[in-house]
């Protein structure tokens, strides 16, 4: 209250000076909200798969008393999570774009077109009828690059659904990708097996990848779940999967071949249902980074575990030239029963292993590279 030396120097200091004081705000990126919701529907999405609601209550079928009631719950859960997984990735980025560059709105009526196909589903169902991707010009050059060379052992009756089991995964499955999904002209698979109609499985993840998902539709890649794959047999299908899945591309070296098949029960256990027929095939495009590697590893398969696919680490984007040949063996025939026990599947399990592991042995020295791998590795 009373002047003092210091108050009056104080206030010949900063006589005329204004002091303002603003709250420091954080400033929220559109990025902040893209993550924010795509960690809250990855959580949804992992309470749901751990309720088992996708797949039937802990790998047991559907309870056939609400069994029309679970499967629309099914589906309209996988379209509101399509549509809200899009919303999130692509929305706020498309609005940006709208009220900024753009001179009048664009991006989002776009992307809210593009949200029908997005959310149709048809992977469960067959998936697109026109598959373009098989016929572009891109196959014709992988055919080149990887020397791809298909052998037949056995004829294959067209008028039967068969399920192709295709290993090793590796980083990626070239050998299932071109050598099968090839029907440019000199197409290897169509010459040596005409009449064979068939649809690849890939998990369900791929295709909530806006763009991605269209590519792999036009190549006849259809959805890994097991409902979605006995319906697509159910149409007179063939399918071709890789049973190791993204496990096995975990454990894939450039020294020798691993599959991961004494835990896969699943597609013999489709193929009891549907009376399909096994037929085993066998195929280093990639340098990988960490190889043996346990911190490495670990990372690789906590991220398959939450995602659902592989995480390759590799040092070169393109996939380097080699040489990669098929071997499709022949078909091992199944009685079809309705709901095959847990020894029926373990004992066609254990056939197809044989087969497989005879097949290898059979052709190493003929096509392997280098000629000296070890045998065939079954974990």
């Amino acid at each position: 209250k009373e002047s003092t030396p210091l108050y009056e120097q104080f206030r010949s200091n900063f006589a005329g000076a204004e002091i303002v004081i603003q709250p420091s705000i954080m400033q929220v990126q559109i990025w902040h909200i893209q993550v924010a919701g795509l960690m809250l529907l990855m959580g949804l999405a992992s309470i749901i798969e751990r309720r088992a609601a996708m797949r039937g209550c802990n790998r047991q079928p559907l309870s056939a008393n609400h069994l029309i009631l679970n499967l629309l719950a099914i589906v309209w859960f996988d379209r509101t999570l399509r549509i809200l997984f899009l919303s999130i990735l692509a929305g706020p980025t498309c609005f940006k774009l709208d009220t900024t560059v753009m001179p009048f709105p664009i991006c989002l009526p776009i992307l809210l077109v593009y949200m029908i196909p997005y959310s149709d589903l048809c992977e469960q169902r067959g998936g697109r009828k026109n598959l373009y991707a098989r016929r572009w010009s891109l196959f014709k050059w992988l055919r080149r690059r990887f020397h791809i060379q298909l052998v037949k052992t056995a004829d294959l009756d067209p008028n039967q659904s068969y399920i192709f089991g295709l290993h090793p995964h590796s980083v990626l499955p070239f050998g299932a990708m071109i050598a099968i999904g090839d029907e440019t002209q000199d197409s290897q698979f169509k010459k040596l097996f005409p009449g064979i109609n068939f649809r690849t499985l890939a998990a369900t993840f791929c295709f909530y990848v806006p763009v991605y998902r269209d590519m792999l539709l036009w190549g006849g890649v259809v959805d890994a779940a097991r409902y979605s794959a006995k319906r697509i047999l159910g149409l007179n299908y063939s399918l071709a999967l890789v049973p190791g899945g993204a496990t096995e591309a975990l454990y894939c070296h450039p020294e020798k071949d691993i599959v991961y098949l004494k835990k896969r029960r699943g597609f013999v256990k489709l193929a009891l249902e549907t009376g399909s027929c096994l037929v085993p095939n066998e195929n280093n495009t990639y340098d990988l980074i960490g190889i043996d590697n346990p911190l490495i590893d670990k990372i690789k398969y906590k991220f398959q575990r939450v995602f659902g696919i592989s995480l390759p680490l590799i040092k070169n984007i393109i996939p380097k030239e080699c040489h990669i040949t098929t071997v499709v063996g022949s078909p091992i025939t199944v009685p079809k029963i309705e709901d095959p026990s847990d020894e029926e599947v373990a004992k066609y399990l254990a056939k197809y292993i044989d087969e497989l592991q005879k097949l290898y042995n059979d052709n190493r020295e003929k096509y392997n590279v280098p000629k000296n791998k070890p045998p065939l590795e079954v974990i």
